[in-house]
Parts: C-alpha cells; sequence; structure tokens
C-alpha cells in the first residue's frame, strides 16, 4: 500500500538546500533525505503524484529526479514508477574510495599529508558554485600503496561541514569514513573527469618518479543530497592503476565497473 497519497497542500520543502537554489533542486535534495531515512520502502511516487505532492510542474519534477537516476538511487525505465535501488556500490555510496581500492589489491594503505587546514581559494569555490570568500578544508597527501607512492591527492570541502576533520589523522585514516563518522556525510553522486598529463618537477618529486612521467588527473566533484561538498584532484601514476567497465548486453556480469590499483609494478 502506498503511503504516498495526494495531499490537499504542497509539501513544505526541506532546508537542506539554500534559499536561493532552484526549485527542482529542492523537491531532489527532498527526495534524497527521504530516500535516505527508507521512506519509499513500500514504493516510490511516479511523476504525476511527486508532482502534485510538490505542487509544481512533471518538467520540475523529471528535473529533480534526473541526478537520483545518474547516482543509481532509483531506476530509469521508460513507462515506469521509478524504484529505488537497495544497497550502494561501495559502502560510502556510489563514489569509490582509493583506500578501498587498495586494500582490495591486498596492499598495505598509508599517506603522507602534505597539508591539512582551513583555507579560502576563489577558483574552487566558483568551480562548484560557491562563494568567493567561502572557507574550505583542504587536505593534500601523497597515497602510498606498499609504502610506494601512487598518486598525489588534493580535496577541498566546504569548512561549515567539514571542519571536524582538522582532528583526523589522515597519514592512516580514510577521507570519507571519517567524513561519515565525523560529520555524518556519505556523498551521494557526483561528477569525474579523467585526463592523461605529465608529471610535474614538483610531482615528480613528490611520486619519486621522472618528471614527464604519465599521470592520470582524475578531477572529481562529489554531492550530498543535492549539493556539491567535494572538489578532488588526483593525480594517480599510471603504470599503477587499471579502469575496467561494463556496459550493454554481452557485459561479463562477473566483473564490475572501478578502478583496480596494480601489484605487478615494475621498479
Amino acid at each position: 500500500m502506498d503511503t504516498h497519497q495526494p495531499s490537499s497542500s504542497p509539501t513544505k520543502l526541506s532546508a537542506s538546500v539554500g534559499i536561493g537554489a532552484p526549485l527542482w533542486k529542492k523537491v531532489s535534495a527532498d527526495l534524497m533525505e527521504e530516500i535516505h531515512n527508507g521512506v519509499f520502502a513500500s514504493g516510490f511516487p511516479g511523476e504525476v503524484e511527486l508532482a502534485k505532492r510538490y505542487g509544481v510542474s512533471r518538467g520540475t519534477i523529471r528535473a529533480a529526479l534526473r541526478p537520483l537516476r545518474e547516482a543509481g538511487h532509483i531506476t530509469a525505465q521508460p513507462g515506469r514508477k521509478p524504484v529505488v535501488v537497495a544497497g550502494s556500490s561501495t559502502a560510502y555510496g556510489p563514489i569509490y574510495s582509493v583506500l578501498a581500492s587498495i586494500r582490495e589489491s591486498g596492499m598495505n594503505h598509508s599517506s603522507i599529508v602534505l597539508a591539512q587546514h582551513l583555507t579560502r581559494d576563489r577558483f574552487i569555490a566558483e568551480h562548484i558554485s560557491l562563494d568567493a570568500d567561502t572557507e574550505f578544508f583542504h587536505l593534500s597527501r601523497v597515497r602510498l600503496a606498499d609504502g610506494k607512492p601512487l598518486g598525489l591527492d588534493q580535496v577541498w570541502l566546504p569548512g561549515r561541514v567539514a571542519a571536524k576533520l582538522l582532528e583526523a589523522d589522515f597519514s592512516q585514516a580514510a577521507l570519507y569514513e571519517e567524513l561519515d563518522r565525523r560529520c555524518g556525510i556519505v556523498l551521494d553522486g557526483g561528477t569525474e573527469q579523467l585526463t592523461a598529463v605529465s608529471a610535474s618537477a614538483d610531482q615528480a618529486a613528490l611520486l619519486n618518479c621522472a618528471e614527464g612521467e604519465p599521470l592520470l588527473l582524475i578531477e572529481r566533484s562529489g554531492c550530498y543530497r543535492a549539493q556539491t561538498v567535494e572538489f578532488r584532484r588526483s593525480y594517480i601514476l599510471g603504470e599503477r592503476m587499471a579502469i575496467a567497465t561494463s556496459f550493454g548486453c554481452k557485459a561479463d556480469p562477473n566483473r564490475a565497473a572501478g578502478r583496480r590499483i596494480l601489484s605487478g609494478l615494475a621498479q
């Protein structure tokens, strides 16, 4: 029995998204919060019902559902009601963890912390649509697998939600574990861009490789309840990471999409 019957007045939206945010984003954040709280265990409402519930157009509802579908929280089958997808692809939502990849490869993880402080950065603020004077928690690390450099990792999160991370020991800890434990935040979506680059002199010194060595630059914007709360740059040694993906009707069901840290390395 569906617990979401249309009401005579529109549902009041959650205050988790800023006042100036687009209406679709407020609806999306409200639905994301209810998904996390298990409200839709008996079934997810269709577009018409949601439009009545929030007092908005179906176009607004479609825009609100799009990031939920793209993040894998609900299904996207034409002509059918959305269905909440149970579980998640990793322990910290659809956003994968480098530490988890290292552990899955059977190697030991550690980090050399280069910076861990509060700072302001106009470029980062602009990139994730925040005010120019936004204060960020910034963490910069050299990631090690079995004691050997794997990559250089730099991340920025708004200080208003992540300041408690200043207390964490990131020489061993994973960022997403600490973000969940200390701040109560589990990223639920995001975007990622992969680019081949060459190691600069400074990067080569930190990664113990030759200047000009091929690196894989992974730039990620991570989201929490329809708000971007993370910008991350990871420079990974090209010889130490493989990327696999599966798609289409002939995809191998036993080969999951993801990143794999390589252990058979040339010295």
